[in-house]
């Protein structure tokens, strides 16, 4: 909050818009959830892609037999799918038998992985991507820093123009973040550090005289 004071912050998550406004505190500039599909500023999609959603969540359910059983977990956002396989027994298992399932799917979704979850949207829905890139320009703003823990965070890393800085946090090889942070503690120590520097910057602006001319102090 103290930052959004400084500068536009923005949250994206793959979570319900509903469920990050629980979870964040007030003051933040932006708040987007379901993948870049729901947001304050960008009312989400009627009900075509909500009936989509529905559509394959019984499909789904009717493919996988028991889900609870095999321990995964089908979460209906409202605007996209998770299906949670961190409870399963047996993983890999659980996996395979989640992506045979969704091949089934028509139309066939947009599918986005992440730590133990696939997530699943419509071919033409946003990404994080989309909605930073659009944020960035009603913003106007110069220079973009975006922070990322999940696979979900690769579109980002992958499309970012290049005077973008993207971080991913927890190095991973195959990863097209240009910086890593080795644990998430680092990212408050990264935070802190842009504000410190952002606030010394102001305090320089607000010792220039108006005119550009020398200072008489």
């Amino acid at each position: 909050v103290s930052l959004a004071r400084e500068a536009p912050v923005a949250v994206i998550s793959g979570r319900r818009l509903s469920d990050l406004r629980r979870r964040l505190p007030r003051g933040l500039s932006h708040i987007v959830g379901n993948h870049g599909n729901e947001s304050d500023a960008e009312p989400a999609e009627g009900e075509e892609q909500r009936r989509l959603i529905a559509t394959w969540r019984a499909r789904l359910e009717s493919l996988l037999g028991n889900p609870a059983a095999q321990g995964v977990q089908i979460e209906d956002k409202g605007l996209s799918l998770s299906l949670h396989y961190r409870l399963a027994a047996n993983r890999e298992l659980a996996l395979e038998q989640c992506r045979k399932a969704i091949e089934a799917l028509t139309p066939a979704p947009l599918v986005i992985g992440g730590k133990m979850v696939i997530n699943l949207l419509p071919q033409a829905a946003r990404t994080k991507f989309d909605a930073l890139h659009d944020l960035a320009a009603r913003e106007q703003a110069s220079r973009v820093l975006f922070v990322g823990d999940d696979d979900t965070d690769e579109i980002v890393f992958d499309r970012a123009p290049p005077d973008w800085i993207t971080v991913r946090v927890a190095h991973w090889n195959g990863s097209r973040a240009r910086y890593f942070l080795h644990q998430q503690a680092n990212v408050t120590v990264l935070l802190d550090l842009l504000l410190r520097n952002l606030r010394q910057a102001s305090a320089r602006a607000a010792l220039q005289p108006p005119d550009g001319g020398a200072s008489t102090r």
